[in-house]
């Protein structure tokens, strides 16, 4: 069975089919949500805004031209949704308390690390910086794109000047490569 195209389910939700609008909703969510919560950084607010970015596309739904991926496109809905949900949460703040949060969280909790998780975070890093200066300047270069998350693998081979196969088995050595050296806590 071959599995239908974003393109196509969004050209099926066009004309109204929920079940197609419902598989991209079930295949892009988790990254939607992801995308939020790192910007909003609280999940309850994550999940308003990913509601707010699905009721969005689905009004939009019939400007989607596909010069983008779906997945471009959804993924500038959700910024945009986020980034406005953190200037509302910023503006009522200052509205209610008639400061900016600066001043007002300023008395109440540090946002700075304590001094064991800087000594940690800096002991970590200087290891990923060794591990990435051991890789090849093409693995290196896939690396750093891949680590943006701004990029889809077609847009990432675009800007290397390579093929889109090639960016993903780079990518992929680039972090088999990476993790050997520096593996993830268990």
């Amino acid at each position: 069975m071959c599995e239908i195209s974003d393109t196509d389910l969004v050209g099926r939700a066009r004309v109204g089919d929920a079940h197609a609008f419902g598989e991209l909703f079930r295949r892009h969510q988790p990254r939607l949500y992801r995308t939020a919560l790192a910007i909003v950084r609280s999940t309850a607010d994550a999940e308003d805004v990913t509601q707010r970015t699905w009721l969005q596309a689905y009004r939009n739904i019939q400007h989607f031209h596909g010069t983008s991926s779906v997945t471009t496109w959804l993924g500038a809905i959700v910024r945009n949704a986020a980034i406005d949900h953190r200037r509302a949460a910023r503006r009522r703040l200052e509205r209610d308390t008639g400061q900016g949060p600066e001043p007002m969280m300023g008395g109440c909790v540090s946002r700075l690390p304590s001094p064991e998780e800087l000594v940690l975070l800096n002991e970590r890093r200087t290891q990923l910086a060794r591990s990435l200066a051991t890789l090849p300047p093409r693995l290196r270069t896939a690396l750093r794109l891949w680590c943006t998350g701004m990029y889809t693998y077609d847009e990432m081979a675009q800007i290397a000047r390579i093929a889109t196969g090639t960016m993903k088995a780079r990518v992929w050595e680039a972090r088999r490569e990476v993790t050997r050296v520096f593996p993830s806590k268990a």
